[in-house]
């Protein structure tokens, strides 16, 4: 029997519809891994097919429920303090510079699209000219209640143009300002740290002067192209320190927030989230820790005057339990968890691949790492440098060759800010590990050895699933998702992000 031309172009056409068609039926995950020897550093791996069926029997499964939906995420990043300013700003070339606030706030092939910084008001540790400073110096023994000598000026030389590349970068990156210590003169001690003794309050007279003076300091800012979104009015509240502090007691710092705080704010028409507390998941195992406990955020969320104005708790990782953040979100759920600071070197819990994942797996929305730039001894710092040794930023400036180099750490946020953008909201997915107590590495890290995972849905569609083997041994296992799976070998202190779409209609 013959077939006529016609039959044969309409069959063949039909066939290759089908085989079309089955093609859009596929589903691949993009693959993205850096190692712990970053011999793979993002480095984009062959994609991985799903199939259909089951899982074969005895392996370690990873189920993904894009149906069960938990706190949507505002971002990743790390902070650019005064150091980190100054590095990025006098101590690359042009050409460096550009390049690395590309790799550091752009997307795609070229960056990992850090979206969201913390910045110091005034000095912290990380202060270039290891002198601290405010925004209102006075000789001791005087005072300005009405803020008249108030200046940014400082910031104007390499805090501010860094913090505008940023913006020109992505100007949509959430920027959070957190306050060390109030001028020296607002203090009982009349000096910038907190040793201890003489106590280092706020003065009684001074709670409405401090509310002006984050009044001022936003407006500035605001003026100098970089809006705030958001505020902590004191950062690790009670820390003994030589470096700036301040002894701020919950009850305190809820009487500041509701009775001054807020309704300056208000007037000036000025409306940053308010996130309190800004410690530690617990600090009841650090001698230093002054009076500070759990306790301090659950009864500042419950302050009748402080309460209703809070927008969140912010934490930072060195001692604890990261599940500190679900306790909280369980007491008040309509309070985000922000992981505000957490420094990576040999005093630090674990890796930064590891805290992303149990921070976000504990509620976090936003996950920040310390300095994004140190020089190549982890300073410039204010000395003597007791509260950070060792630690490393993003990038390492050498300031001999005026170039950088990009860090683990920069690789690993990246495996989550690239791809986990801000409004994505976290799905279910089980892990293979539980949370621990850490105490500046002396018990940590966050989790027991092994597979680590979270999962999220992005605004566009995308899934994304984060890994992490902590474990000594590579970890086999599958991703199954919607009656389909995939496997992967993951190796030890490896990270991978395994992205998808559900097929086209």
């Amino acid at each position: 029997m013959r077939i006529s031309a016609r039959f044969f172009v309409i069959a063949v056409a039909l066939v290759l519809a089908s085989a079309s068609a089955a093609a859009a039926r596929t589903i691949v995950a993009s693959v993205t891994q850096t190692n712990g020897d970053l011999s793979q550093a993002l480095t984009a791996l062959p994609q991985l097919p799903f199939r259909g069926g089951s899982p074969p029997h005895g392996l370690p499964v990873i189920t993904i429920n894009d149906a069960q939906r938990f706190q949507t995420m505002q971002g990743f990043g790390g902070a650019m303090t005064d150091t980190s300013a100054w590095l990025i700003w006098d101590e690359l070339t042009p050409h460096q510079r550009s390049s690395l606030m590309q790799q550091l706030f752009g997307l795609g092939p070229s960056g990992i699209g850090i979206s969201y910084v913390r910045v110091p008001i005034g000095a912290s540790d990380f202060t270039r000219g290891r002198t601290p400073y405010s925004y209102d110096d006075l000789p001791s023994g005087q005072s300005d209640p009405t803020l008249a000598h108030f200046s940014v000026a400082h910031d104007t030389a390499y805090v501010l143009p860094a913090l505008r590349a940023m913006r020109s970068v992505n100007p949509l990156v959430t920027t959070l300002a957190s306050e060390w210590t109030p001028p020296a003169w607002m203090k009982t001690n009349d000096s910038f740290g907190n040793p201890g003794a003489p106590a280092a309050d706020l003065l009684t007279a001074d709670y409405p002067v401090l509310a002006q003076y984050f009044v001022r300091f936003l407006s500035a800012y605001a003026a100098a192209g970089v809006p705030i979104q958001a505020i902590t009015p004191q950062n690790e509240p009670n820390q003994h320190s030589t470096y700036p502090g301040m002894n701020f007691t919950e009850s305190q710092e809820a009487q500041f927030i509701g009775s001054d705080l807020i309704p300056a704010l208000n007037a000036a028409d000025l409306h940053p989230a308010i996130l309190g507390y800004d410690f530690e998941w617990s600090c009841a195992l650090n001698t230093n820790a002054g009076r500070c406990d759990r306790r301090y955020p659950a009864e500042l969320a419950a302050d009748p005057l402080a309460g209703p104005g809070l927008a969140g708790i912010a934490w930072h990782c060195y001692a604890g339990d990261v599940d500190a953040m679900s306790s909280m979100h369980a007491l008040a759920p309509r309070l985000a968890e922000v992981e505000s600071e957490c420094a990576s070197g040999h005093n630090n819990p674990g890796p930064p691949a590891q805290l992303e994942i149990a921070a976000a797996r504990n509620w976090a929305s936003a996950v920040l790492l310390w300095n994004i730039a140190l020089d190549s001894r982890g300073g410039p710092v204010e000395p003597p440098n007791y509260g950070c040794r060792a630690c490393i930023g993003l990038a390492t400036v050498d300031e001999k060759t005026h170039q950088y180099r990009l860090t683990r750490d920069y690789y690993q946020l990246g495996q989550a800010s690239r791809y986990v953008r801000p409004g994505a909201v976290r799905i279910g997915s089980n892990t293979f590990v539980t949370d621990r107590y850490t105490n500046l590495g002396l018990r940590g890290p966050y989790t027991t050895p092994g597979l680590d995972d979270v999962a999220f849905l992005n605004t566009n569609g995308t899934r994304v699933l984060l890994a992490y083997n902590s474990g000594r041994s590579p970890a086999v296992f599958a991703v199954r998702w919607r009656g389909s799976y995939f496997t992967y070998a993951l190796a030890p202190r490896a990270t991978a992000t395994f992205r998808w779409s559900p097929p086209r209609s």
